[in-house]
Order: structure tokens, then C-alpha cells, then sequence
């Protein structure tokens, strides 16, 4: 089995494990290296948790996105210069904030 060339066999990979560049004011809280969808993300959370930017039910925070009213922790504020730069808003839905990131990747 030693010579059994398995990479023939393997799936490629999904999304979430492609390589990609963020861009412009994405990349400048993530980084400017490749990384994948999943690590990009993880990042940009980082910095929400980091900042304390999410949201919180007992202070009522909400927004609309979509169509839909987004409560407490669904909310994200754009209070940092760099997330203002990425989302031009001053508050965002979480679901958003994928469909922003989505601009600044090549």
C-alpha cells in the first residue's frame, strides 16, 4: 500500500478549505496571507469578540436585514474604524456579515 498514490482518490476541497485573498479593508483585520473561508471568519470574529462588538438582549440592541428583525447577540456594531471601513454601517445583522466579507475576497 506504500505505493498507492491516494490524492487520485481524494475530494477537493469545499469551500470553506479553498485558499482565497482577502482584499482591501477585509484584509486589514484578517491579514493580507491566503486563508481560507473557515480561518477568515474565525478571524473576523476574533475581532467582534476582541472589541466587544456583539450585541446583548438586555440592552435591546436590534437591526433589520433581509427583511428580518435581528436581536441582541445577531448584532454586530461597526464601532472600530477597520469594521466601519469593512461594512460602512455603524451597526450589522450577523448574517450580513458574510455577504460583506464575500466583496473583499478574490
Amino acid at each position: 500500500m506504500s505505493g498507492l498514490n491516494l490524492t487520485r482518490y481524494m475530494a477537493p476541497p469545499s469551500a470553506l478549505q479553498k485558499k482565497v485573498q482577502p482584499t482591501g479593508p477585509l484584509a486589514d483585520i484578517v491579514g493580507s496571507k491566503k486563508l481560507t473561508r473557515g480561518e477568515i471568519t474565525k478571524k473576523l470574529w476574533a475581532h467582534i469578540k476582541k472589541n466587544d462588538l456583539q450585541g446583548s438582549l438586555e440592552d435591546g440592541d436590534t437591526c433589520k436585514f433581509g427583511g428580518k428583525t435581528y436581536k441582541g447577540g445577531q448584532v454586530i456594531f461597526c464601532e472600530t474604524d477597520l469594521m466601519y471601513n469593512l461594512c460602512k454601517k455603524d451597526k450589522i445583522a450577523m448574517t450580513e456579515l458574510t455577504k460583506i466579507a464575500n466583496k473583499y475576497i478574490e
